[in-house]
């Protein structure tokens, strides 16, 4: 065959009876063009062979099992060290301080309180009155600032995330026979909820502030005590000084395994328990506990023959050594099967009669998502069908002379790049496809500008791949250091990933400029470069507007939409309709269906901290995707949204607490005054149920009692009465911060374009 086009029928192998078009140009160089139809797709399915171009799916699947291998490896890199020591020496001592801040905030106001009456004959005068009044004035406003911080970092340190996030041990492979450490991410991330749960508890100690009845409960000091504990905690946890931990005032020894308090002397624990309806003590001692654990684990030191060690008996090259290190490598090894997993869970979803349920349920969403699922399919099947099918498009779809023999191939190449820049400007929100699609756009244009003056610049004749590969290698370090710094967050956020507002325009001016010198100088030569820059930046340009354009089309995912929020916001109020209910059921205590209650009140918590912190974990992924080019007018997401998910991630705790409260009433003594038929608690309970049920989440009046509380002559001890006030105090909390919650989403609207719609009638 001389130079030219020709054609020719494949006599044998799996292509056998296929025609091919093979070009030989003038530099005696050949390419093959093969037409596609049912053959080709079911080829990408069946064929096999590494080095076969046509077997995609066998091919797809080595490559995506090489990324998960990097992917796994990538959390074995020393940074991540960082992020943990950000977390345990900085983020955790910052939360406690202002936790035991606030609680030596409360004491001293309910002993100004105490004290008032003292202080009133005194000061008459109206100087006097009015230093007091700027002194309540400041103290108010330092306790506001207390809460905001702890609000802050119960949001930062919420289910654990960042400590998950730090699993790998630099020690991870110590040899068995050195007895490897405990896997301390784990404790870390104990640490990190205990912590946030004491933040969440300080914030709901203010509930009692302005509680008269609980002035007298504070005679021992037991908050005092707490808010001692916690700063020797932060700073033992700031230093890594585990001997400071030795100097906590233990007012009891508390149990981790079963959650109460074991000590000595019932008379004092009783007493204890009357004073701290919030069992402060009993959550200090286990962050004291849980602190030490970790500085253990993490001292080099401590982890043998140390005082508090649980394993001083376990020998080296034992069972106990091998057990540790297996137990080290499983976070490792779930980074690879937690793909397979995320993967087969969605492939067992259309089989559950729930998905299909849920997709009648406005409020779940799930129906939108389904949508969105179904567009971004179609748009895929929408390009790889006409690559296949349309000869117009499959041939012509190219920027380059007719007489290129590199045409045909320029044309191939584009369709498979106008699937890959659809794919990835895809995110799961209408804003952040968007967003992220601008982004793209920015960065391949750049990135093909900076590697085409790269190739410009480096060309040289005197190497064999007519490039310098020297000079190509120094501008692409230096262009791509450049861009990454530009696309770092400052501080903190520098330690955990590039910037979310902007990050994706750097990463892909990158990306494509590395791609581009690859092909132009390995593959293409000097003489195609003007055409692979291109073709390659015009095909991506072409997925990401198709990308944009589905995105816009309703109905549409969108992060900035108040309903995600609403969802969760509406889970804890039938959350907490359940517990009333069940307490109004229970209106007797030889109710046969006591004991089932008790245990359906624990189970709900528990299924409040579950559910809610799944669906708090979707709502923030949307509102972060969404968020991108923030000073951007159009599909901006309105502020408002970030600040009621960060109020709705405290009620969380709350909710979940209401249960558990109520469970351990009914297993108490107090459960009497609690069930009694007619008595005050129930008429209140009736009184919380109606107004539930008649002015719903909706409603922006308070119609109950907000100041209820129970004699002292009702019950003898004051550990059950507090118990049950603290329960419908932070019930009718509750309730006034959904309805607050709901009233503020209502006036949130969906920015499309710089004209805000609002879809509160769902």
């Amino acid at each position: 065959m001389g130079v030219g086009t020709h054609q020719l029928t494949i006599q044998s192998g799996v292509l056998q009876g296929i025609v091919a078009q093979v070009t030989i140009d003038e530099m005696n160089e050949a390419s093959t063009y093969l037409p596609g139809g049912m053959w080709l797709v079911k080829g990408m399915w069946t064929y096999s062979g590494v080095n076969n171009p046509l077997a995609s799916y066998q091919n797809m699947m080595v490559f995506t099992c090489w990324m998960i291998l990097f992917l796994g490896v990538a959390v074995l890199l020393p940074p991540a060290r960082t992020i943990r020591s950000a977390v345990w020496r900085g983020m955790i001592p910052a939360a406690l301080k202002d936790a035991a801040g606030i609680l030596r905030a409360h004491v001293e106001n309910v002993m100004g309180q105490v004290n008032a009456g003292d202080d009133d004959d005194a000061n008459q005068n109206s100087n006097a009155n009015q230093e007091k009044e700027d002194d309540d004035n400041k103290h108010k406003a330092k306790v506001g600032q207390l809460q905001g911080k702890c609000i802050y970092h119960m949001n930062a340190l919420f289910d654990g995330t960042l400590a998950k996030y730090t699993i790998f041990e630099p020690r991870l492979l110590t040899n068995p026979c050195s007895h490897p450490p405990e896997c301390t991410a784990y404790y870390l991330a104990k640490l990190s909820m205990l912590v946030a749960r004491v933040s969440s508890a300080s914030v709901g100690i203010q509930l009692f502030t302005s509680r008269e009845f609980c002035y007298d409960n504070l005679s021992s000091g037991v908050y005092s005590n707490a808010a001692d504990n916690l700063e020797v905690c932060a700073k033992a946890l700031a230093t890594g000084n585990a001997g400071l931990l030795d100097g906590i005032s233990y007012v009891n020894s508390c149990s981790l395994s079963s959650g109460g308090i074991a000590g000595e002397g019932g008379e004092d624990q009783n007493s204890l328990k009357d004073e701290d309806a919030f069992e402060m003590h009993h959550r200090t001692e286990e962050i004291a506990v849980m602190s030490r654990k970790w500085l253990r684990a993490m001292s080099a030191t401590g982890r043998k023959g140390d005082a508090h060690s649980d394993d001083k008996d376990a020998g080296f090259c034992s069972k106990e050594s091998f057990a540790s290190m297996l137990q080290n490598l499983k976070p490792w090894i779930r980074v690879h099967i937690s793909h397979y997993i995320h993967l087969f869970q969605h492939l067992l979803a259309p089989f559950r009669k729930s998905t299909w349920q849920s997709l009648m349920d406005a409020e779940s969403y799930d129906f939108i998502k389904l949508i969105w699922c179904i567009k971004y399919s179609m748009g895929m099947v929408f390009l790889l069908v006409i690559s296949v099918y349309w000869p117009a498009y499959r041939t012509d779809f190219v920027l380059a002379a007719d007489d290129d023999p590199m045409k045909v191939v320029y044309a191939i190449q584009n369709g498979g790049w106008t699937m890959v820049a659809y794919c990835f400007a895809t995110t799961q929100t209408a804003e952040g496809t968007v967003k992220k699609g601008l982004l793209r756009m920015a960065g391949t244009v750049t990135g093909a500008f900076s590697a085409w003056l790269a190739l410009l610049a480096c060309e040289s004749s005197t190497f064999e791949l007519e490039y310098n590969p020297y000079a190509l290698v120094a501008w692409i370090t230096a262009t791509s250091f450049i861009a990454t710094f530009i696309a770092t967050e400052r501080g903190f956020g520098a330690r955990i990933a590039l910037s979310n507002s902007f990050g994706f325009g750097p990463i892909y001016f990158v990306v494509t400029q590395i791609l581009i010198v690859s092909y132009v100088s390995m593959i293409f030569g000097p003489e195609s470069r003007d055409e692979v820059i291109v073709n390659r930046m015009v095909a991506n340009l072409l997925g990401i507007v198709m990308a944009i354009v589905l995105a816009v089309i309703p109905p549409g995912n969108y992060g900035g939409d108040p309903g995600h929020t609403r969802k969760i916001n509406n889970f804890h109020w039938h959350s907490v309709q359940t517990v009333v209910e069940l307490l109004i059921s229970c209106d007797d205590v030889a109710d046969e269906l006591l004991a089932k209650n008790i245990q359906t009140l624990d189970s709900l918590s528990s299924k409040i901290l579950r559910k809610s912190a799944s669906m708090q974990e979707i709502t923030v992924d949307f509102e972060k995707d969404a968020a991108r080019l923030q000073k951007m007018t159009c599909f901006k997401v309105d502020p408002r949204i970030k600040m009621e998910i960060g109020k709705i991630t405290r009620d969380i705790y709350v909710a979940s607490f209401v249960p558990r409260l109520a469970a351990k009433i009914l297993k108490g003594e107090s459960r009497l005054l609690l069930l009694e038929k007619n008595g005050l608690v129930q008429q209140r309970l009736k009184e919380i149920r109606a107004d539930m049920a008649n002015d719903g989440i909706a409603a922006t009046s308070q119609t109950t009692k907000e100041n209820f509380h129970l004699p002292s002559s009702d019950l003898p001890d004051r550990e059950g009465r507090d118990d049950i006030d603290l329960l419908l105090l932070t019930i009718q909390w509750l309730i006034t911060e959904m309805r607050g919650h709901n009233e503020a989403l209502k006036v949130i609207g969906v920015n499309r374009c710089g004209v805000y719609q609002n879809f509160n009638s769902k």
